[in-house]
């Protein structure tokens, strides 16, 4: 099946990846002051912390949860995501290098009796069902679902059936607000659309409706964890008046009632839930325009939403800048702090897990302000604006040599932001006239807290992994090496 320009085999092979062995003995062991720059730093540690905030979130409310990897794109973070207690391992990709990259993982939690399912994240290209029916025949039934807002979608999964062996499991695409893709709720286009697929000779056999989808990526803007929250409500509700009317359909043709799964979320509205694992939560401290007590009654509803949307179908949450975070996330003010042991305080510097490793080049001291020149601009950080700030990262304390003892921490920033980029020089200036501003010098290697993790990761080939959870004294060495594939 397929046409003759589809290629056979596994795309990774066009991004081929260094040595797993090769990069641990060129690294682990070593000092961060001794690495090649740019260099993408994560801190296991900080990873571990939020990703076990989640899953211990989903836990409480009774809700599954599907890891988005697109961030990341490690074997390594995955892991985390999923748990080692989690019965299932559902993902969504981007691209699908990430599923060709992740088969062995999942296949592995496969053998260990978890359930496991990849969704295709993106509204499904017919000529990608070649190879996700090639990484559905590697993972076995029922391992592969697709998001579908188009007929065509639908007849290009015959293909899959052919090549995997198996039907497709599909999840309808709402559009709830953020308008990048998916159907309105309850109009009769929707409608004909539920009705085309249920009608169709091939449903059950090609493809089964396991759902429904949204993504608030429009939470992105948010600046408190209520306002979050009433996104998250904003999507159950759409996707769940979507399910009702697919049941209405369904009825009306004989067809047996099923219980869908309503899949919702993005980081800020997804890590909002994690303030209702305290029976009191205090969010009196957080910034927002509600009053104190519009925003408890928020607190309030989400609970009773998420209780009552159980009853007839299965909430589902989706997330995946989480286990990074970056400005843009610490810009939203929607999540606690993984570190906060009495009471909520919300997620702060040591809460991101992604810095970008980088030298002082040049001191430009005739300026005014004060500049300097690093050498990592926009390929190395990116170039997504943060709206808490005018800059395209912040420099943080580590190697701050006016403070010795917390020279191997990265935990507050150092006073200085890349106020400029251009594609391998970024300038520094000084973040604030009210701050004090730790002194530069030329060979200084800095670490620098990007705007938008995703964007900044996306140039490097792995990441050199540090644990500040390790005795200070150690707090500087590399520990392990994670490979992140490329591609698409």
């Amino acid at each position: 099946m397929g046409s003759k320009m589809e290629i056979d085999m596994d795309h990774t092979a066009f991004y081929p990846r260094p040595s797993l062995d090769t990069l641990k003995q060129a690294f682990v062991g070593k000092q961060l002051g001794q690495a090649p720059t740019p260099a993408a730093i994560v801190d296991r540690a900080v990873v571990v912390r939020n990703c076990s905030q989640m899953l211990k979130a989903c836990q409480t409310l009774g809700v599954q949860f599907r890891a988005h990897v697109k961030t990341h794109k490690t074997v390594e973070v995955t892991r985390f995501q999923v748990g080692d207690s989690s019965a299932c391992a559902n993902i969504v990709v981007s691209t699908l290098t990430e599923a060709e990259h992740l088969c062995d993982l999942l296949v592995q939690h496969r053998t260990q009796g978890k359930s496991v399912n990849v969704l295709y994240g993106l509204p499904l290209p017919p000529p990608q069902v070649y190879r996700l029916a090639r990484v559905g025949k590697t993972l076995g039934t029922n391992s592969i679902s697709v998001l579908i807002d188009d007929h065509e979608q639908l007849r290009s999964l015959h293909k899959f059936r052919y090549v995997a062996g198996f039907g497709a499991e599909i999840f309808v695409k709402i559009d709830t607000g953020y308008h990048r893709a998916g159907l309105p709720i309850e109009t009769s286009e929707t409608a004909n659309f539920l009705k085309s697929i249920f009608t169709d000779e091939e449903y059950g056999k090609a493809y089964k409706l396991k759902g429904f989808y949204s993504h608030a990526g429009h939470s992105y803007g948010v600046s408190s964890s209520a306002t979050a929250m009433e996104f998250l409500m904003q999507e159950i509700d759409g996707l769940g008046r979507a399910a009702t009317l697919a049941r209405s359909i369904t009825k009306g043709l004989g067809l047996e009632e099923v219980t869908y799964v309503l899949s919702v979320g993005a980081t800020p509205a997804t890590t909002s839930i994690e303030y209702l694992l305290q029976e009191e939560p205090d969010i009196t401290g957080h910034t927002s325009t509600l009053p104190v007590g519009k925003q408890e009654q928020i607190m309030i509803d989400v609970k009773d939403l998420i209780k009552k949307a159980n009853k007839t179908n299965s909430i589902e949450l989706h997330a995946g800048m989480y286990p990074f975070l970056d400005m843009q996330q610490l810009a939203t003010k929607a999540s606690p702090s993984s570190q906060s042991i009495k009471g909520m305080v919300e997620k702060g510097f040591p809460d991101m897990a992604l810095t970008v490793l980088t030298e002082v080049a040049s001191l430009c001291s005739h300026r005014e302000p004060p500049e300097a020149l690093i050498a990592a601009g926009s390929l190395a950080l990116g170039r997504e604006p943060c709206k808490s700030y005018d800059g395209w990262g912040v420099v943080s304390n580590w190697n701050d040599r006016s403070d010795p003892g917390e020279s191997s921490k990265t935990t507050e920033p150092q006073g200085w932001i890349v106020a400029r980029v251009s594609r391998e020089h970024g300038i520094l200036q000084k973040a604030s006239s009210s701050l004090e501003t730790a002194e530069l010098h030329v060979g200084q290697k800095v670490r620098i807290w990007p705007n938008h993790a995703c964007v900044a990761g996306a140039g490097f080939g792995f990441y050199l992994v540090v644990d500040s959870s390790l005795p200070a004294n150690t707090g500087n060495e590399i520990v392990d090496v994670w490979i992140r594939c490329r591609g698409w």
